[in-house]
């Protein structure tokens, strides 16, 4: 019996070394990626003096819409997206708010993409993206609950990486969507060179604006944080198909929404709801984000407005 449970230990030794191995070269891959969705938490990690003037917030709206570059050339700031890809204000928040515990300095001004997708919590679009850093006991409590998370993703080497294999495997061999050259970010943003496709927002009969009381609670902490903290932000309405728009059901209540939440945390907007671009398929590569051309073009509107309108000192 003695020597049977020795050879049972050995052998789960030789397998934990093995598993933890794997574990970590897998970690190591992932936190060297500059692609979607991995290299905004890189940034986040890894960098050595994380700081920058102005940071770019919102959903997928604001990851491929607002050029930094753009941004950086004519208000001579240095600035940075934290857009989050198909998840709610919670998600949002979450990655500011890691931003900030690894920041060296804290932003001046915050531009915060709304639409009528903003107050919404939720969303598990790309969720694996948190897996290479749950070893960050912060972002594991905040993820847990609604990843499901149990204490083995955490401390069993390989645990969290077994449960989308496929996705890992490939991005080990350079086969996987998050390894592709074309999914590179710069400073978090991506731009989509495609041409427009209808056919969801065909299907699409009425659009109505998000309102949960708890992603309008987070979001009025977050601006009470700001407003104590001096960071300027700015509420953006970027551009939407005027098709789209017009099925927003209510779009004045919705604007309502937002205009009060303005004025009562001292915050300016800007709507771009009605700029050009919005009349024009061309632009867009669906009725609710802009293809690169668009982003191009509106990120420089963007630009030139917050500098004539005086929001952005150089």
């Amino acid at each position: 019996m003695k020597k049977f449970l020795q050879k049972l230990l050995l052998f789960s030794g030789i397998l934990y070394l093995l598993a933890l191995g794997v574990d970590m070269a897998m970690t190591y891959k992932i936190q060297h990626l500059e692609t979607a969705p991995y290299a905004n938490w890189n940034d986040i990690y890894c960098s050595d003096n994380l700081q920058h003037d102005m940071l770019i917030m919102g959903s997928s709206r604001a990851f491929v819409q607002f050029n930094p570059k753009i941004l950086d050339s004519i208000l001579q700031v240095d600035s940075y997206n934290l857009g989050c890809n198909g998840q709610g204000m919670d998600s949002e928040l979450l990655k500011y708010d890691l931003y900030r515990r690894h920041a060296t300095a804290k932003p001046k001004y915050i531009l915060y993409e709304v639409s009528p997708g903003t107050m919404y919590c939720g969303g598990r679009y790309e969720e694996f993206q948190y897996d290479p850093y749950v070893y960050d006991k912060y972002l594991w409590e905040q993820v847990r609950k609604r990843r499901n998370l149990s204490w083995a993703d955490r401390f069993v080497p390989c645990w969290r990486y077994i449960k989308n294999m496929k996705i890992y495997r490939d991005i080990m061999v350079n086969k996987s969507y998050y390894t592709n050259h074309d999914n590179i970010l710069y400073k978090g943003f991506i731009d989509h060179d495609k041409k427009w496709d209808g056919s969801r927002y065909e299907q699409v009969k009425e659009i109505n604006y998000d309102k949960s009381p708890k992603a309008i609670r987070a979001f009025e902490d977050f601006l009470n944080s700001c407003q104590r903290e001096g960071i300027q932000v700015v509420m953006v309405y970027a551009p939407y198909y005027i098709g789209a728009t017009a099925k927003v059901k209510d779009v004045e209540g919705m604007h309502r929404m937002f205009d009060g939440i303005a004025e009562k945390h001292n915050c300016k907007t800007l709507d771009y709801t009605h700029h050009p671009v919005c009349n024009d398929t061309c632009y867009f590569y669906n009725a609710i984000h802009l293809n690169r051309k668009g982003a191009t073009l509106f990120s420089t509107q963007l630009a030139h407005d917050l500098d004539s309108l005086g929001i952005v000192q150089p």
